[in-house]
């Protein structure tokens, strides 16, 4: 798998995140919560384009924060 198609797939889970924001059954922490993941994965997310970050690394912190939420 390229770094491209990694990323491709990082940005599907940040978008998964935004849509599960507005969940209108979510608590207001637990929206609270997934909006603060939303703007940190984000912001990884840019420093992945950039290169500045492995994309191994935020797909495998991505898939333990969505194992986590399960």
């Amino acid at each position: 798998m390229t770094d491209q198609q990694k990323i491709e797939i990082i940005k599907g889970y940040i978008d998964d995140i935004d849509a599960f924001i507005r969940n209108p059954q979510l608590s207001l922490d637990q929206k609270q919560h997934m909006e603060r993941a939303y703007a940190v994965y984000n912001d990884i997310y840019r420093d992945v384009q950039r290169g500045k970050i492995d994309p191994d690394e935020l797909h495998e912190n991505l898939s333990g924060f969505f194992y986590m939420l399960q």
